[in-house]
């Protein structure tokens, strides 16, 4: 705990007061000295009193470049206090964010940018916290860091089948079982047109959920400088066999997702591939090979070499990566 500036010119004001009464018998002086030795007296009790404040700051949720996200941080205090608020920001964040002076108990809200595929922190955050009347000040530092996630870019892949030789390599589902009769909720790419023009009703193709062409694995590589854009494309791969319906895998530099479909799994790669560095990533198994380097960044599946940008309308889509809705 330290005296502020006002303290300091009180206690000068108290100390003159002092002395002009010991010089000159200014009694009348007590009027200024005593009223401020009491405040200076409050003041310093109400601090050294004052319990730690407490804050909460909530993780934002992950979201891609460009997005924006506001940052909330709850700050509880059992006493009337004043806080000087600092909050320390990743360069590498957009922010909106610069000290403010709040009255406590108080919620701070500003916003960040999301900027750069990777992992950044919110934090340490700092409180000067003064007691009513501004005498002292008393720091607190919370040292707690908020990661903020933010996806790698994922596009939409346009004119695939073109690409691979006349057929889209990614569209390669379950072995086909039965037909059956069509029921709400079915995908319309399931309807077999011509069986359902046969008998006057749509048929939908069944698929066996037990073949092994259910599942594909997707290895991603890069050197060193190019992981941005292998973790861009491996993303907008995924997305794209997750969005046939089918269960994916990755195996990218320092680790493996096992085969899965669904939400959980879209999530689950999104955020893999916004921390995953560049490296080697052995998988002989693999069905689609994704490698990033000073050449360009390449698809390959069943030995065809494809320019990632060629399999792309070169715009991002956000839809494509979050199953339709922006985060």
């Amino acid at each position: 705990m330290r005296p502020t500036r006002r303290a300091i010119a009180l206690a000068g004001v108290c100390t003159l007061g002092f002395w002009l009464a010991g010089a000159f018998g200014a009694r009348s002086l007590n009027a200024v000295v005593v009223p401020g030795l009491v405040a200076l007296a409050a003041g310093a009790i109400q601090l050294r009193l004052a319990d730690r404040p407490t804050i909460d700051r909530r993780q934002p949720t992950a979201g891609f470049p460009g997005d924006s996200r506001t940052i909330a941080i709850e700050i509880d205090a059992d006493s009337a206090l004043t806080a000087r608020i600092e909050e320390t920001v990743d360069d590498d964040l957009g922010t909106d964010f610069s000290p403010t002076k709040r009255a406590l108990p108080t919620t701070v809200e500003y916003d960040v940018e999301l900027e750069e595929r990777g992992e950044y922190r919110l934090g340490p955050l700092t409180l000067a916290v003064t007691d009513v009347l501004g005498l002292f000040t008393k720091e607190f530092t919370y040292a707690k860091r908020t990661p903020v996630l933010v996806y790698p870019e994922c596009y939409r892949l346009a004119g695939v089948e073109g690409r691979f030789g006349g057929h889209d390599p990614f569209d390669d589902r379950e072995a086909f079982d039965e037909l059956r009769e069509y029921v709400p909720g079915d995908s319309l790419r399931d309807v077999h047109w011509k069986s359902s023009a046969k008998r006057d009703d749509l048929v939908v193709m069944e698929f066996d959920s037990t073949a092994d062409a259910t599942g594909v694995t997707v290895v991603a590589e890069a050197v060193a400088g190019y992981d941005d854009a292998m973790a861009s494309a491996a993303a907008s791969v995924v997305t794209h066999l997750l969005d046939a319906g089918l269960a994916v895998g990755l195996t990218y530099p320092g680790g493996r997702i096992e085969r899965a479909g669904g939400e959980p799994q879209r999530e689950r790669v999104l955020r893999t591939l916004a921390r995953a560095g560049p490296g080697r990533a052995d998988d002989p198994d693999a069905d689609v090979h994704v490698f990033a380097d000073a050449g360009g960044t390449r698809v390959t599946v069943e030995d065809r070499e494809t320019p990632f940008d060629r399999l792309t309308g070169a715009r991002p889509s956000r839809a494509a990566a979050d199953g339709g809705q922006r985060s």
